[in-house]
């Protein structure tokens, strides 16, 4: 019985043994490099995305925030957010140099950013959407239904320059002249004088004008293009696949619901 119970006690002991990483097994290089540094470096466009991200400094808040920062914790390292990039495109452009660890600054996968870095699991799915002038769809219905309209687009459209949406419309809309713009604001207000067709953005973005400037429904009418989805997602350099890893882990377990609703709910707190 004796020598039974030390078998048993000695087997429990290999179990426990098995379950605890063994501290000096060696540490994938990506996740070594942060921990040496002991920094997170995490790229984010200059200008605030809310409720994805805004304000500065320790007061800087948000979902792609609180993503960042979580991961941090899972790594043991602190956060340090990076926030000079101009534009979407040169968020991932600092992670495709090396200038970041990670990127998480509401942004959307792409062709071309596909081909530069590796991408997260979505935490965001939204769908694509239209902010048109009135007028020029009356003018250019022609008898015809708005998603006919929508799919052979022959007006001027315009986006945020250097965004998705600057690919997205290239891509789907190759019948249409392109007219990005740095200020979304100035896009609306181009929509609303009819100087452009229409302005393109996702169905988020484009459900906050509703909120922030209710008169814009008196000139312009949304369209949501339900089978053009846009995945927001982080992105880390093509090799830091054990970063992924952890960027994955995050988002399933504690970002991993988020739709449209429920980011409307998050603007309207931040306000």
């Amino acid at each position: 019985m004796k020598k039974l119970f030390s078998t048993l006690l000695l087997l429990v002991s290999f179990a426990v043994q098995a379950q605890v990483p063994n501290s000096t097994a060696p540490v994938p290089p990506d996740i070594a490099a942060i921990k040496k540094r002991n920094v997170l470096v995490v790229a984010m466009n200059k200008k605030d995305s809310p409720p994805f991200f805004s304000g500065q400094g320790d007061d800087l808040r948000g979902l792609d925030v609180d993503i960042a920062r979580r991961v941090g914790v899972l790594l043991g390292v602190p956060v340090e957010f990076r926030r000079d990039a101009e534009s979407f495109n040169e968020v991932v452009e600092q992670i495709r140099t090396g200038k970041a660890d990670i990127a998480i600054s509401k942004l959307s996968v792409t062709g071309p950013r596909l081909q530069a870095v590796r991408f997260s699991t979505p935490y965001v799915k939204l769908k694509q959407s239209l902010i048109i002038n009135r007028l020029w769809l009356s003018a250019n219905a022609k008898g015809r239904e708005p998603y006919e309209i929508i799919r052979n687009f022959d007006g001027r459209i315009s986006f945020i320059r250097n965004s998705s949406y600057d690919t997205f419309a290239r891509v789907n809309f190759p019948n249409a002249t392109f007219v990005p713009d740095d200020s979304w604001d100035n896009i609306i207000k181009n929509v609303m004088d009819g100087s452009i067709a229409a302005a393109y953005r996702d169905e988020f973005e484009n459900k906050k004008i509703s909120f922030e400037k209710p008169e814009a429904a008196l000139s312009t009418k949304t369209i949501v293009i339900s089978d053009a989805v846009d995945n927001i997602a982080a992105a880390v350099p093509y090799s830091s696949t054990h970063l992924l890893s952890v960027v994955d882990y995050v988002i399933r377990n504690d970002f991993g619901n988020i739709d449209t609703k429920k980011l409307m709910k998050m603007y309207k707190e931040s306000k």
